[in-house]
């Protein structure tokens, strides 16, 4: 269905609805969509109601012509609308990098809406000015060179480092190919990781149980998510075996089952 929040459609699908079962929303990464959770639906059904969201500029969901639109700021006033639509009742809130780092910024300020907060191969922000800086004029880069030659860029974008020990997937190339290049060059403008505020310091105000998720050949996200680990009260971390970056494609089965665990230790009727 699409939902208009604060003048923009937002896509958003609620794969089941039961009074019983708790609501998991879940939050793709950068140039994905909820299309990328598909084959893990039927397994979450059985212990949740799974609920996907495009995020702004992304998938079936509007986007904006001005990159400011996708700042931090706004897009967590975007997802409060639409969390808040999918049920007044506190809910569990995941996300994959870039929809982590939404989903972090988010539980900073609304922890008490949320039954748990589970984020996979997510970062905290960049602690120091100049590695920010550096950041930012990255991505400015990157941006130049999606409006510039956006399937090459995908070939760029494909063969990172950070993606070692993910091989390709035929559904997130599809899906990265068919988004609009300039809303995923503001995307990167307004939210890349260099323009999030850095909010380690703040870990520790977080309230919500909260499930870390990090790929055993993922070594930068395991590092990031050992130092989170330590700075959130009530917290654990999973470092799923035989997986990279995207845990979720990686081992679907592992990353199910830790989800499951999770809510069933911290959801009661």
């Amino acid at each position: 269905m699409n939902v208009k929040v604060r003048g923009i459609s937002y896509y958003l699908h609620m794969h089941q609805e039961y009074a019983d079962l708790p609501n998991l929303v879940l939050l793709h990464g950068f140039m994905g969509s909820g299309y990328v959770f598909d084959h893990l639906i039927d397994d979450l059904k059985t212990f949740c109601n799974p609920i996907t969201i495009d995020l702004l500029g992304h998938g079936r969901s509007e986007g904006a012509e001005l990159h400011y639109q996708f700042s931090t700021k706004e897009q967590i006033a975007g997802l409060a609308h639409l969390l808040k639509y999918v049920s007044d009742d506190p809910l569990f809130l995941h996300g994959y990098s870039m929809g982590g780092r939404l989903a972090l910024q988010y539980a900073l300020m609304y922890s008490t809406r949320l039954n748990g907060l589970i984020l996979e191969s997510t970062t905290f922000g960049i602690e120091h000015e100049q590695e920010r800086a550096a950041r930012q004029s990255l991505d400015a880069e990157r941006a130049d060179r999606i409006l510039g030659n956006y399937s090459s860029f995908l070939q760029e974008w494909a063969s990172m480092p950070l993606f070692k020990g993910s091989g390709p997937n035929n559904v997130v190339e599809m899906i990265q190919l068919n988004q609009n290049p300039q809303w995923m060059a503001n995307s990167l403008l307004g939210f890349g990781t260099g323009t999030m505020p850095c909010v380690k310091n703040q870990l520790h105000t977080i309230s919500a149980p909260t499930l870390l998720l990090a790929g055993e050949h993922d070594i930068k996200f395991r590092n990031i998510n050992s130092a989170m680990a330590k700075q959130i009260h009530d917290c654990t971390l999973h470092v799923i075996p035989n997986s990279g970056h995207r845990v979720h494609i990686d081992n679907p089965t592992k990353f199910v089952h830790s989800i499951q665990t999770f809510i069933e230790s911290n959801y009661t009727l």
